[in-house]
């Protein structure tokens, strides 16, 4: 369903690290930094717009865990990650994002992209049917 992949080192050494990552999109994207402990999403998309079918992100620093279920199931499933990381979500999958640490990332979408695409289900109505 989700796909996490951790990002590869291309090169290191004592200045840091260098990492390669694939941006297929253009336009303007989403500067997150989210506080240990917050949460984020708790919604699916539905297609409507390219840059949410499917919704990709960088995890930039940090470690977070997403919470996630299909809408045609009940059972949500959690999986922790950590930086540097590539999250791809399909649609109709309801998702929220927990930062375990403070964490940032980059969303490849738009403020606007999420206004057209994004269904917003609280987690206890969600947990509760109301979808």
């Amino acid at each position: 369903m989700i796909k996490i992949a951790p990002l590869i080192v291309q090169g290191q050494d004592e200045r840091g690290s260098n990492y390669n990552w694939d941006c297929n999109r253009t336009g303007n994207f989403i500067l997150c930094y989210r506080n240990a402990g917050s949460t984020s999403g708790q919604h699916y998309h539905e297609g409507k717009s390219d840059n949410k079918n499917p919704e990709i992100m960088y995890l930039l620093s940090g470690t977070a865990k997403m919470h996630y279920c299909a809408l045609s199931s009940t059972n949500i499933e959690t999986i922790e990650f950590s930086a540097p990381a590539r999250i791809e979500i399909p649609i109709l999958i309801w998702h929220e994002l927990e930062a375990v640490t403070d964490c940032s990332f980059i969303e490849l979408n738009s403020l606007d992209d999420v206004k057209v695409d994004s269904v917003r289900i609280w987690r206890k109505d969600f947990e509760q049917g109301k979808r």
